[in-house]
């Protein structure tokens, strides 16, 4: 359902089948068949604004990029 969404919303912010058909990994043909105009700019732009409530991400987890650790809140490594 997320892919279907992302390819609704897309498709009506970009406005080109090629694009969003490139990004979705599918044709352009199934794209403009399935997918479009099933969302209105308004709706495609509000779905690509939702974000994270302040601070929900915060302190969730520190990634060590060089010795590829993971350290999770309140515990020591991974």
């Amino acid at each position: 359902m997320l892919r279907d969404s992302f390819i609704s919303y897309r498709i009506a912010i970009v406005k080109s089948t090629d694009q969003v058909a490139l990004e979705a990994g599918n044709s352009p043909a199934i794209i403009f068949k399935n997918y479009r105009e099933l969302a209105s700019d308004d709706e495609a732009a509000a779905w690509f604004n939702i974000m994270p409530k302040e601070g929900q991400w915060e302190n969730t987890y520190q990634w060590d990029h060089r010795a590829r650790i993971v350290t999770l809140p309140d515990s020591e490594e991974s």
